[in-house]
């Protein structure tokens, strides 16, 4: 339900600032750039919140914040766009970490791909039905008006939750002094930060990400450049996410039944395949519509596969750290993709997606050596 209430952000925020504000694409991908990265620092302290004080906890904070995705809509003032989106980021860090630590921590790992699909799928079915509905929306209501009923219904949302989310809080003691883990944050992390295996997590999510945050600002400007409709982004990201969906179940059953190593590389290639086609066909309608498909479905599919890879990386109190580290890579790639977009776009269409291939080819390096290692653990133990 959170991704389907703040879909309108997500699908037509680039297209708001370049044909109402009629600001260049770089302020575009400041903005969301300065909210992702943001949400990756406030995950770092997120993934302590949820040892300390609870999921619950961590949750709500999130969604209080991702309330603002709809009051963006509501003002053209720069300081206050930049305000509204410093809220976002500083929230979506404890909302992303909180959920998928629940996520890892509820379901068992002989199911946990199955679990993490259906748990991504709410996301893209959401953003899904959303984009769509935000599509027609478009068509007899302005940005405000969208803006407005975005923000009441994600502060309905966020009191269901108050009323109905369980608790859940793990133990945070030590299992040899069974003395609560009150240590700094640096010293929290530091220990993951010397390991092989969270470093290729790390630069997996790191090189796939930049190039994905490049295409989620420049793919809807390019449709709405190419096709002068403020509406058709929404509707690509409609069709591309219910695509995603399918391929999302397809990964999380593959994975429980023949583990994550064939899923993940096929689904790195097939990132890279769609980038291609992007950097060939970047002013074609249907070049971009085939292609970024294929990429949002591919790119869904490596995020289903995350929780488990970070569940046989990471020992159950280790876990929320885990989530915190790899959620602060997504979001430095983000920001980073997001900026490196903005620019490169406005010098060529097809620039991000040049700059895309040789990153998206370096990511499926880290998603072979990734497999490679926990082959060799698992070997090992």
């Amino acid at each position: 339900m959170n991704s389907f209430l703040s879909s309108p952000f997500s699908s037509l925020f680039p297209v708001y600032v370049e044909a109402d504000l009629a600001r260049p694409s770089w302020f575009t991908g400041y903005l969301k750039g300065l909210m992702l990265f943001l949400g990756g620092i406030f995950a770092i302290y997120a993934g302590r919140l949820c040892d300390k004080f609870g999921h619950k906890f961590t949750l709500i904070i999130g969604l209080i914040g991702s309330s603002f995705a709809g009051l963006v809509f509501r003002t053209s003032d720069p300081y206050g766009l930049t305000l509204m989106l410093i809220l976002m980021g500083a929230s979506s860090g404890p909302w992303s970490t909180a959920g998928q630590s629940m996520l890892i921590h509820s379901v068992r790992p002989a199911y946990l791909g199955m679990g993490s699909a259906l748990y991504f799928l709410s996301n893209t079915v959401g953003n899904a039905l959303g984009s769509l509905f935000t599509g027609w929306l478009k068509t007899i209501w302005s940005f405000p008006e969208i803006g407005m009923a975005t923000f009441v219904g994600l502060l309905i949302l966020t009191g269901i939750a108050i009323l109905f989310v369980p608790p859940m809080h793990l133990s945070t003691k030590d299992p040899i002094s069974n003395k609560v883990d009150d240590v700094s944050t640096w010293t929290a992390y530091k220990p993951l930060l010397k390991r092989k295996d969270v470093w290729l997590l790390l630069s997996l999510r790191l090189t796939i990400t930049t190039f994905w945050g490049m295409a989620t600002l420049a793919i809807p400007l390019l449709i709405y450049r190419v096709s002068n409709n403020e509406s058709l982004p929404a509707y690509f990201a409609a069709i591309s996410l219910i695509v995603a969906a399918i391929f999302q179940l397809g990964t999380g059953i593959i994975s429980d039944r023949a583990g994550h190593k064939l899923p993940l590389i096929i689904s790195a290639i097939g990132i890279f395949i769609s980038t291609l086609g992007l950097a060939l066909f970047p002013t074609s309608l249907l070049g971009i519509f085939i292609s970024g498909t294929f990429l949002t479905a591919t790119a869904w599919a490596v995020s289903t596969l995350v929780p488990k890879l970070i569940n046989e990386i990471a020992t159950p109190n280790e876990r929320n750290r885990v989530v915190g580290l790899g959620h602060l890579a997504w979001s430095i790639s983000m920001f980073s993709g997001n900026l490196i977009g903005g620019y490169l776009i406005d010098i060529y269409a097809g620039l991000p997606f040049i700059g895309g291939c040789i990153l998206t080819a370096l990511g499926i390096i880290f998603s072979w050596r990734l497999c490679k290692d926990l082959d060799n653990t698992k070997s090992k133990s």
